[in-house]
C-alpha cells in the first residue's frame, strides 16, 4: 500500500531526513563529512588538522555514523554511498539555489503562464544548478591515495564481481581483492607488464610483511591463479564492480607518475569496460612471477 501525500511529508518531517538535516547544519560536522572522503585513519591527526577538540570531533563522528552518513571500515572512517553523494551533489546544489533564490523566485511567480517553461530553462542553464536524475555519477580522484582507498571501498562493498586491470602493484588493494575472495565474490585481475619491470619494486612488495600476510591469508583459497590472474599491456588502469561500479586511472607514461582518476557509477560504461576488459584477458598470459605464487600456495 502506498503512502499519502501527508504520511511522506510526516516521514520528512520527523523521519530520518529530520535526523541528516540536524547533522548536516553543523559546520563541525561538514567537515568531517568532507575529510571522511579522502577516509580517515588517524583521528588524532584529523581532529589536530579541522582544529577540533576531541570532544566535538567524536560527538559529531558518531551522529554523522548514525545518520549513515559515514562508516568504519578496516579501521578507516569513510563516507557511505549516501554520504558521497549528499557531500557532491546535494550540498553543493542547495548551496547554489540559496546563491540563486531571487532569481527563482520569478519562476515561482511565473508558475502557469507561458513563460513559465522558457524562463525555468534559461535560470537554471544560466545558474548550472544539478540536476540529479540526469548525473552519471562522476567522481574526480585527484591523487593517488584517493583512489586507493576508493578501489578498497569498492572491493569490500563488492557483491557479484570484480575485474581489475591495474599497473600498479598495491598491496592494499590485493588485501581488499582477498577479502572479497572470502566472500566468494567472483574476480579477474590484469597486472600490467610494466607494474612488474621493476626488479627492485617487486622485491620491495614481496619482502614487505603486509604482502606475506595477504599471501598467507589467501592461501587457503581453492581458487586457481592461472584462471584469474594473467599479464599483459595495459593502456591505463580501471576496475569494474558488479558491472556498473568503475573507477579509471591515468598515468604519466614517462614516469609511471599518477595525474587523475575517475569514480563512475553507470552500467552502460561497465558494460564497456568489461568487454574491454575481456578483450585485453584474450592477449594476456600467465607470468612466470605469478608461477611463484602458486609454489608459495602450495606450500
Amino acid at each position: 500500500m502506498e503512502k499519502s501525500e501527508t504520511e511522506s511529508e510526516v516521514h520528512i518531517i520527523n523521519g530520518e531526513l529530520e535526523t541528516i538535516f540536524r547533522v548536516l547544519s553543523n559546520p563541525d560536522a561538514l567537515k568531517i563529512l568532507y575529510r571522511a572522503g579522502q577516509g580517515i585513519e588517524n583521528s588524532t591527526h584529523t581532529i589536530e588538522e579541522l582544529d577540533l577538540t576531541p570532544k566535538k570531533y567524536y560527538y559529531r563522528l558518531k551522529e554523522l555514523m548514525t545518520a549513515d552518513l559515514v562508516k568504519k571500515v578496516n579501521g578507516v572512517y569513510r563516507q557511505t554511498a549516501m554520504g558521497r553523494i549528499i557531500y557532491d551533489r546535494f550540498l553543493p546544489a542547495m548551496g547554489k539555489t540559496y546563491d540563486a533564490r531571487e532569481e527563482l523566485e520569478l519562476i515561482v511567480y511565473l508558475e502557469g503562464t507561458e513563460l513559465e517553461s522558457k524562463v525555468r530553462n534559461l535560470i537554471e542553464d544560466k545558474l548550472e544548478i544539478p540536476h540529479f536524475t540526469d548525473s552519471t555519477n562522476v567522481k574526480a580522484i585527484d591523487n593517488y591515495e584517493s583512489m586507493v582507498v576508493d578501489v578498497i571501498d569498492l572491493c569490500d562493498e563488492a557483491e557479484k564481481s570484480i575485474l581489475m586491470a591495474s599497473n600498479y602493484l598495491d598491496v592494499r588493494v590485493m588485501e581488499a581483492v582477498f577479502r572479497a575472495v572470502n566472500r566468494d565474490i567472483t574476480f579477474r585481475i590484469i597486472v600490467g607488464k610494466g607494474s612488474l619491470s621493476s626488479e627492485m619494486q617487486s622485491l620491495r612488495m614481496m619482502l614487505s610483511l603486509s604482502f606475506t600476510k595477504a599471501i598467507l591469508n589467501f592461501s587457503t583459497s581453492t581458487v586457481n591463479l592461472k584462471e584469474v590472474l594473467r599479464i599483459a599491456e595495459l593502456p591505463y588502469t580501471f576496475c569494474s564492480v558488479d558491472g556498473h561500479r568503475s573507477i579509471i586511472a591515468f598515468s604519466d607514461t614517462l614516469n609511471d607518475s599518477f595525474i587523475v582518476a575517475s569514480s563512475i557509477d553507470d552500467r552502460v560504461i561497465g558494460e564497456r569496460l568489461t568487454k574491454f576488459f575481456e578483450m585485453i584477458w584474450e592477449t594476456g598470459e600467465f607470468h612466470s612471477a605469478l608461477e611463484a605464487l602458486n609454489a608459495l600456495r602450495s606450500n
